[in-house]
């Protein structure tokens, strides 16, 4: 009962969100959006290249998990370590913010999910939800992440 009351209060803040920050995206707008997405897909569908992909060669990312910012070379180590036990049974991502200017963006956004992993042949979900604030910046015709800034909150259940 209680993870379909979640799953309900997670749709009301989806549809609430998608009213509230409902707009026109500019093209390049979009484009972002689109890269913020397709890492979410990666993620979801097991794709780690593909993930790690849309990483920039200098890129930290920075969660209420870590003491200290994570380069590309740790996350990327980080995500194959973690790959065989970890799996993403659903997410929702929403934009509140998107800003652009010249070959730099910033992208604020909601993000909640499930997730399941395996320890010691235990399987336990884990629920979890935050905000967070994305920094790309365009070289070559391509979004990388330069950057990134997660709060969130998480629920595992045995």
């Amino acid at each position: 009962m209680k993870k379909l009351l979640r799953l309900a209060m997670m749709a009301m803040v989806a549809i609430i969100t998608t009213s509230v920050f409902a707009q026109e995206w500019t093209k390049e707008q979009k484009e972002v959006w689109q890269v913020v997405e397709e890492s979410w897909t990666c993620w979801k569908a097991g794709d780690i290249a593909g993930e790690l992909a849309v990483l920039h060669p200098k890129y930290q990312g920075w969660s209420t998990e870590e003491p200290v910012p994570l380069s590309k070379e740790t996350t990327s180590r980080l995500y194959y370590s973690m790959k065989d036990n970890l799996r993403l049974d659903y997410y929702m991502v929403n934009p509140a913010r998107i800003v652009v200017l010249d070959n730099a963006a910033v992208v604020d956004y909601y993000f909640s999910y499930y997730i399941s992993f395996t320890l010691g042949g235990q399987t336990k979900q884990e629920e979890g939800y935050g905000k967070i604030a994305e920094f790309y910046i365009r070289e070559g015709g391509k979004w990388l992440l330069l950057g990134d800034m997660s709060v969130h909150e998480e629920n595992v259940k045995e």
